[in-house]
């Protein structure tokens, strides 16, 4: 009997011992996307969900839309001058708006990597938060 209790002891000292600085290290293009002279890449983040699945797809939507922002952009402005008043005073109000929209259809655009936050890093965002990278061909 003794000695089993020392080789549960000694195998769970062992895991404790070779998990002992095991940090969860995110994907290096989390902190810099990937150079490259022939794609262009984003990345999508998706706070945890209560479906895993759907936090993937949130974040895959989320690149797709930073992609689409990368490459075709189209800004709209609007701006309004109003003036009301008589001859002895006047009031003036300036209004603007503005707004910004793509219609880049990406359809070479492809998912080239996803991870989870499965740690306690408050600097990835909670667990379950996911980041996408996706990347489309220039030129194409």
């Amino acid at each position: 009997m003794p000695v089993r209790r020392w080789s549960v002891v000694l195998l769970g000292s062992g895991w404790l011992l070779g998990c002992i600085g095991c940090a969860e290290q995110p994907p290096a293009w989390i902190s810099a996307l990937p150079a490259s002279k022939r794609d262009i890449c984003a990345i999508g983040v998706s706070g945890p969900t209560y479906y895993a699945e759907d936090a993937r797809t949130n974040s895959k939507a989320a690149a797709m839309t930073e992609l689409a922002r990368a490459v075709a952009v189209t800004v709209t402005s609007q701006m309004t001058l109003q003036t009301r008043g008589d001859a002895t005073s006047s009031d003036t109000a300036i209004r603007e708006r503005a707004g910004f929209s793509s219609e880049v259809v990406l359809t070479q655009a492809q998912v080239r990597e996803q991870w989870v936050h499965s740690g306690d890093n408050v600097k990835y965002g909670e667990k379950g938060t996911v980041y996408t990278l996706v990347c489309t061909p220039i030129g194409q």
